[in-house]
């Protein structure tokens, strides 16, 4: 069993024992109350996916956004979902007895893209560019966790020394202040007030009259916007320093990179990130490619938590 916890949506897949996913549902997260609202939630979509074979489930292993304690079973704080310490296990621990295992959802997604390749390669890093900004390595076939579980917050890489943009943690200068789909939005908003963007274009008069989405700042880029040209000729920069600054970092063979504005906008990061990345690495790039598991890969990294008894991502205290 595992579940895939995400500032938008939760995802619960039942596995069998060669990790074949079964059954998957998906529901929105909780946004009122998530301290009690998203554990009720967790253990109501186990229930509905298991049915009454609750005593059949070896083990439950969640990916989830956000700083977490292993130890504990808890998202002691994410960015994108108010509330602090939401404890995702106190709900189904209450009605089920199983080992828990708890990841950073990107760690996971790292190991669910690294499985498939394990006779390809021993060392790959995983990039997602969705709503906010993150990473997970596998080194050595080993997945790189940290002391809590929390290595490779690759979105709160500085790459602007100046804290130009503070971001979601409280941090100044991080690569998701900048380029995530949540905060794309924000960064727009203070280039036009601050007259570094053209305000007379659509860009500006959108931002000014209902506000605006990331899908819809690349859409007017595509038609062609001069706000918005502008904007991207700063953000193919922002993308590639930051992919660039996490292969410098890992080095890995394969970097696979993920989430919905990397794969929504192929065409622009192939034609106008990936080519600059020359312009910030040391060493040799490694091979790019897309997630095999899609969306589902920190579902499938979760499962293998499960399936591999990973000590590192126990929960003591469920």
């Amino acid at each position: 069993m595992a579940a895939d916890v995400g500032a938008s949506r939760i995802r619960v897949g039942l596995f069998d024992e060669s990790l074949r996913l079964l059954k998957v549902r998906v529901s929105e997260t909780p946004r009122e109350n998530p301290v009690e609202g998203i554990p009720r939630r967790l253990r109501e979509m186990v229930v509905e996916v298991v049915g009454g074979s609750l005593d059949s489930v070896r083990g439950v292993g969640v990916a989830s956004i956000g700083l977490i304690d292993h130890r504990r079973g808890m998202i002691t704080h994410a960015p994108n979902i108010p509330g602090r310490d939401v404890r995702l296990f106190k709900e189904l621990s209450n009605i089920m007895e199983a080992e828990y295992f708890l990841l950073n959802d990107c760690n996971a997604a790292a190991l669910g893209e690294w499985w498939p390749r394990r006779r390809e390669t021993d060392s790959l890093t995983y990039i997602t560019i969705s709503t906010g900004i993150g990473g997970g390595v596998v080194d050595k076939g080993r997945l790189v966790l940290g002391k809590d579980g929390n290595a490779v917050e690759i979105g709160h890489i500085v790459i602007d020394p100046s804290g130009y943009m503070r971001c979601g943690c409280g941090g100044v200068g991080h690569w998701e202040a900048y380029c995530s789909g949540a905060n794309l939005p924000r960064y727009v908003k203070r280039l036009l007030e601050d007259g570094v963007l053209p305000s007379g274009t659509r860009l500006g008069r959108e931002a000014e009259a209902r506000g605006l989405t990331s899908e819809r700042i690349y859409r007017l880029y595509y038609e062609g916007d001069e706000a918005a040209s502008k904007l991207f000729e700063r953000l193919r920069d922002l993308y590639s320093s930051g992919i660039a600054s996490v292969i410098n970092s890992f080095d890995p063979e394969i970097l696979v990179i993920g989430g919905s504005i990397a794969l929504g906008n192929k065409g622009f990061f192939s034609e106008e990130v990936y080519p600059r990345l020359g312009k910030y690495l040391v060493g040799e790039p490694p091979k790019i490619d897309e997630p095999i598991h899609g969306e589902h890969a920190p579902l499938y990294g979760a499962a293998l938590t499960v399936h591999e008894d990973i000590e590192d991502a126990r929960v003591r205290e469920p």
